[in-house]
């Protein structure tokens, strides 16, 4: 895109904060790609705000500070001394963001460069959406050979009935209402699943969902995504989860039951099998 067009297709959005969490098991290379990604939007977002999550290795803190010289608009750091985990990161950034529409980015993905773009449209030519996501391709070493994709559904119902067994947003993708979030409750500090507890809680206050049926990140995959996603502590936020959605009245019982039973057994299965589970039932 060229300067010009860039700079009008600017002007009839409104100012977009991206908010990227790191910490210190994060990869230096990784984290600068997707920051690359970020400066290479079709649409720039104003304001990336990265979450400094407890102490960062010094890699880490050089990619920051050279990524945020470089950068065509402001990179701007806050920092949390001591790691609490995603959930409590994002609060954070949410309640330290200084725009009204908000973007989530990982720190080891790869926003497509229409992403921002693609969203912004869709939020102005549907005013009542409140959160946008879409599709992630997931990859294992290279970019360019995905080993998946995960397609949610588009429309709001949809989403919703998604929603009473599976989290029905790719979370790296989301872009939203920074008061549509706040108004819910804002990102809590959960282990884990910080993204499937806000979403509910989003739904039951009435907040309207949308994806765009197109990717719009590129992720990383492979077995070391299952591996992270087993194992007792998992299983034990699964529950409490679970157990959270049915006392709010957002899980009729025979539902709370199956999930109980299906998604916690998952935890524990070995990480291949995890992963066949998650190719053919959450991924296309």
């Amino acid at each position: 895109m060229n300067d010009a067009h860039q700079n009008d297709a600017q002007s009839d959005f409104p100012n977009i904060s991206v908010i990227l969490s790191t910490y210190r098991s994060d990869t230096a290379s990784e984290l600068a790609a997707a920051i690359d990604s970020l400066a290479d939007q079709t649409l720039l977002p104003e304001e990336v705000l990265i979450i400094k999550d407890g102490h960062l290795t010094d890699d880490l803190k050089s990619v920051i500070a050279k990524k945020a010289e470089e950068f065509p608009t402001s990179i701007r750091t806050h920092r949390i001394e001591e790691n609490q985990g995603l959930g409590n990161a994002l609060r954070t950034g949410v309640v330290a963001s200084s725009n009204d529409i908000v973007a989530r980015m990982d720190a080891d993905d790869i926003s497509v460069p229409s992403r921002f773009e693609y969203q912004a449209t869709f939020l102005r030519e549907n005013p009542d959406v409140d959160i946008v996501g879409g599709y992630i391709e997931e990859f294992d070493s290279d970019l360019d050979e995905p080993i998946a994709r995960r397609e949610v559904p588009t429309d709001h119902d949809s989403i919703e009935k998604m929603a009473r067994s599976r989290s029905p947003m790719n979370h790296a993708t989301v872009m939203f209402d920074k008061g549509s979030v706040l108004d819910a409750g804002n990102y809590r500090a959960v282990d884990r699943m910080e993204d499937y507890d806000l979403w509910v809680r989003m739904l039951l206050n009435d907040a309207t969902f949308a994806n765009i049926p197109d990717v719009l990140v590129k992720a990383r995959g492979g077995e070391g995504m299952y591996r992270r996603r087993g194992g007792l502590e998992y299983a034990r936020e699964e529950i409490r989860t679970q157990i959270e959605f049915y006392r709010r009245g957002f899980l009729p019982l025979h539902f709370f039951l199956f999930n109980l039973v299906t998604r916690v057994t998952i935890r524990f299965l070995p990480s291949r099998v995890r992963g066949v589970i998650y190719e053919s039932f959450a991924r296309d």
